[in-house]
């Protein structure tokens, strides 16, 4: 087992994050065990009113990372990575 420990914020907007396919709870910060096998965290991040937002992954440490952007009035930003 291996442990998923993520941590967001967002100035102005909302962050969505979706594991497999799922959507995850949007209480930061979120930690969930999961099995061995290969995951697929994904994020999505509305900003209406311009913002910044700041997403990481402490664990698993072969996910380790940090994001910080600023994003303009009406932006969206979405990514993903493999745990």
């Amino acid at each position: 087992m291996k442990k998923l420990v993520v941590s967001a914020f967002v100035e102005k907007g909302e962050i969505h994050m979706i594991l497999d396919g799922n959507p995850v709870a949007s209480l930061f910060p979120v930690e969930l065990e999961l099995s061995d096998d290969e995951h697929v965290l994904q994020w999505y991040v509305d900003s209406p009113i311009g913002g910044q937002f700041t997403l990481s992954i402490s664990s698993p440490k072969s996910a380790e990372m940090q994001l910080t952007k600023r994003l303009g009035k009406g932006e969206k930003d979405w990514g993903g990575v493999g745990i």
